[in-house]
């Protein structure tokens, strides 16, 4: 018989008993000035950083880095739209198919004035095969990508051109309604091609790098601290009041305890069964909105026990009480999730028609599938969950398999790893089932749904569906908007029927934040650069 969830939830979380350092918070005393000190200290979530080349970088935490280190046609602004970046204005072709972008007078680092070609230097590396980038394909929307990526074509057939110094010219396949915020991402920031030439691999190491952005890396401790001092070189440099930031890469509970400790003003997350705590303890100063995000697992479709097994990925997916996942485990702070892609204006994700079943259904739904796979109370699923070492994910994902065994009588055996670690072996697809989380690049369904096109560097279960991969084609040269969301729609419904992954729930960003920092907004990319930061005076009381 299976135990009621929420006691069964109940006891999974009395095993888990939060650890804090008990006391109260002294209070701040913030002022209206800057204070004299601009120096700011940030956390990131710890063992991600995986590069800090612009054309390889994957993670979040190096995407923080980079954006205060480089900046590309666009950047975004305070509230994490796009705005002007080192493009200080452009226009569209009729058909919007053709965008130019003219440059603002700006320098690199080294003080070497920024040229157009520094971006078609760039652009092209980022798909050019022998990069081997993860994002190779993420610049499809512009011609020639998909094709240069996949060896078909030469790099300097990419759909980008520097008619002058000064002016970008971009050739896309369709109008792309997300080519502004696309523009603001790390893999289309220019690069400076004699450093990368000079020094190969370590042209990301403090004392060889140049970037154009409002910090300059001073000093990288692989695995360790990040800092960046103020560029004076940058075309902005004097909007810029911060004169030092520092990243530090710890868990989301040590981040809490430096932050109680006073040693960091903002967090990059916390643990989100401290959120009730936190908040009386720390009031305004947690912060959490909704984030583009999805907590995703992966199923890995070429091998047992997955492969050519429809009907076993189905009874997973309908076997997990969403509603009760986000309310016992993430503390109510998420959203179900039934779809790949979250909540977008403008987009209706299509749910699956099981999603609308009351629970004691969806179970028999499940429990039908699984039968049809093959297993039973006599011969049940007996596999391996991977997922990258932290706390939160460490709950979920024993709630989880506690659900399935619950449920469907699986054994599911969760193992964690060091997240290069475990992405490597994904990136191979030796994991069958695998923390699959992405984090879009732009308020699109696209970047959700290229995941699991043929070939893309992040499809790492080996989905690969000619019917889907048709859909995404034609999306991408589709000129109707209504016609092209109606097309991705209709691809992710594949991916539903197909149970090529298993969403959970869609993400919220959670930060502790100092009182007296200023000039970041939740927005729903969660990207605060910390060129627009800066310190109040304050002081303990």
């Amino acid at each position: 018989m299976a135990l009621a969830l929420p006691a069964l939830f109940a006891m999974f979380l009395s095993a888990c008993e939060l650890h804090n350092n008990g006391g109260s918070i002294a209070s701040l005393r913030v002022g209206a000035q800057l204070a004299a000190q601009q120096e700011l200290v940030r956390g990131v979530d710890a063992g991600a950083m995986r590069s800090l080349d612009p054309s390889i970088s994957t993670d979040i935490p190096a995407e923080r880095v980079l954006d205060d280190i480089f900046e590309g046609l666009t950047r975004l602004d305070q509230s994490g739209q796009p705005a002007p970046g080192l493009a200080t204005h452009w226009e569209t072709s009729s058909d919007g198919r053709t965008w130019t972008f003219h440059l603002r007078e700006a320098r690199w680092s080294n003080g070497e004035p920024i040229r157009a070609g520094d971006f078609v230097y760039a652009w092209r590396r980022t798909v050019d095969p022998h990069t081997a980038s993860d994002y190779g394909q993420a610049l499809s929307a512009v011609s020639n990508a998909i094709d240069v990526n996949e060896g078909r074509a030469a790099p300097d057939t990419l759909g980008i051109e520097a008619p002058d110094e000064h002016t970008v010219v971009v050739h896309l396949n369709a109008p792309t309604p997300y080519l502004l915020s696309l523009m603001s991402k790390a893999y289309t920031y220019p690069q400076y091609r004699p450093e990368i030439e000079a020094f190969g691999n370590r042209w990301t190491d403090p004392g060889h790098i140049v970037g154009n952005g409002a910090f300059l890396l001073r000093e990288h401790v692989i695995g360790g601290r990040v800092t960046l001092t103020r560029n004076p070189q940058y075309w902005d440099a004097a909007s810029v009041r911060l004169q030092k930031v520092t990243y530090l890469p710890l868990d989301r509970a040590v981040q809490t305890d430096r932050f109680f400790a006073g040693d960091l003003a903002f967090t990059d997350s916390f643990s989100a069964e401290q959120t009730a705590w936190l908040r009386s303890r720390l009031g305004s100063q947690v912060v959490s909105a909704p984030y583009l995000g999805n907590f995703v697992l992966g199923v890995n479709v070429l091998h047992p026990p997955f492969a050519g097994n429809r009907e076993l990925r189905l009874a997973l997916t309908m076997a997990l009480d969403r509603e009760t996942l986000v309310r016992y485990v993430r503390q109510g702070l998420y959203q179900p999730a039934w779809t790949p892609t979250p909540p977008l204006p403008g987009y209706r994700a299509p749910v699956p028609e099981w999603a609308s079943l009351a629970q004691a259904q969806r179970l028999a739904r499940a429990r039908h599938h699984y039968q049809l796979a093959g297993y039973s109370a006599q011969h049940p699923l007996e596999v391996e969950l991977y997922y990258p070492t932290d706390t939160d994910n460490r709950r979920t994902y024993e709630a989880v398999a506690a659900m399935w065994r619950s449920n469907l009588g699986a054994l599911v055996h969760t193992f964690n790893e060091e997240f290069r670690v475990q992405v490597n072996e994904r990136h191979l697809k030796k994991l069958p089932l695998f923390h699959y989380a992405w984090i879009g690049d732009y308020p699109d369904p696209y970047t959700f749904l290229q995941l699991f096109r043929t070939g893309f560097g992040y499809n790492d279960g080996g989905y690969s569906n000619p019917a889907y991969d048709r859909l995404l084609e034609r999306a991408d040269v589709e000129s109707d908007a209504a016609t092209r969301l109606a097309l991705l729609a209709e691809a992710e419904t594949l991916l539903n029927d197909d149970a090529a992954c298993i969403p959970i729930y869609y993400y919220a960003s959670r930060h502790l934040i100092k009182a007296y920092v200023k000039g970041w907004t939740s927005n729903i990319q969660d990207r605060n650069l910390s060129q627009y930061m800066y310190i109040l005076e304050h002081q303990v009381r």
